[in-house]
């Protein structure tokens, strides 16, 4: 038991350490006859100064709402689905529906009318109709279910309108975006959460529920992966967009489809 200790004590500074080594920048890894300070360093990334008196949002808290007003942003793959999904949500107003394609905002309308849902207002025919859409003073969530490109710009103007915000993944393209999102959120103090579809699937709350009724013991380490294949999909995506991005770009586009559904079992 003892040398058990001793070693699980070893485990926890040498993961202090690297810890450390990593937050300082000070690391030095000098193999094969690299002088020192020539080796592998690790990644650096520069944290925007938050403006005096900013704070930031994790425990942000909004007042309650008895009745949550919803647009929706995108409706070709993936934004019929979310409209549907919405329609067993008790509490939930669908008021506004937006695509730069009438035909599928139409489509989404039926699925309010089937689901016995008042139809929404309607907003195509124009690239920038989605800002009329979040310009209206009577939605409370905006939904963005749109190409990667357009997210964090619709995210951004839809905070500035005084809505909350909802947004397919990822949130955004590139660090700068992404702290303009974050900076947004504090500033305007609005919800605004990227949802990770793999998060809620069933085989992750699955596996969720299993961890945090024990079944694994005391979870140390986890590892995420996805297998993304889009084979059967290129051709519904407008433009090629999706396939061009994956051309020019390698690597996990989206990692957290692994890793979230993994940090969660650490909580």
């Amino acid at each position: 038991m003892q040398r058990g200790i001793k070693f699980h004590s070893w485990v926890v500074l040498l993961a202090g350490l690297l810890l450390l080594i990593s937050c300082t920048g000070k690391a030095s890894f000098s193999g094969s006859g690299e002088k020192a300070g020539t080796g592998i360093q690790p990644i650096r990334t520069e944290v925007p100064e938050r403006a005096a008196g900013q704070t930031y949002v994790l425990g942000l808290t909004a007042p309650k709402l008895d009745t949550v007003r919803v647009g929706f942003i995108g409706l070709g793959m993936r934004g019929p689905g979310a409209v549907e999904r919405f329609t067993h949500i008790p509490g939930v107003k669908i008021v506004a529906l937006c695509d730069k394609h009438a035909d599928r905002v139409e489509r989404s309308q039926q699925i309010l009318d089937k689901a016995g849902f008042p139809l929404a207002a309607s907003y195509s025919g124009s690239a920038d109709a989605w800002k009329e859409l979040c310009q209206r003073d009577d939605i409370d969530l905006v939904y963005i279910v749109t190409d990667w490109q357009h997210h964090a710009e619709m995210m951004l103007y839809a905070m500035e309108q005084g809505k909350h915000v909802a947004c397919e993944v990822p949130a955004a393209m590139t660090l700068e975006e992404i702290w303009k999102v974050v900076d947004t959120a504090e500033r305007t103090r609005k919800h605004c959460m990227m949802l990770e579809n793999c998060v809620y699937d069933f085989f992750e709350l699955t596996t969720l529920n299993m961890a945090r009724h024990g079944l694994f013991g005391e979870i140390l380490h986890v590892e995420g992966g996805y297998l993304h294949n889009l084979e059967d999909f290129w051709d519904y995506y407008e433009g090629d967009w999706r396939m061009r991005y994956n051309k020019a770009h390698r690597g996990d586009v989206y990692p957290t489809h692994g890793f979230g559904p993994a940090c969660q079992l650490l909580d």
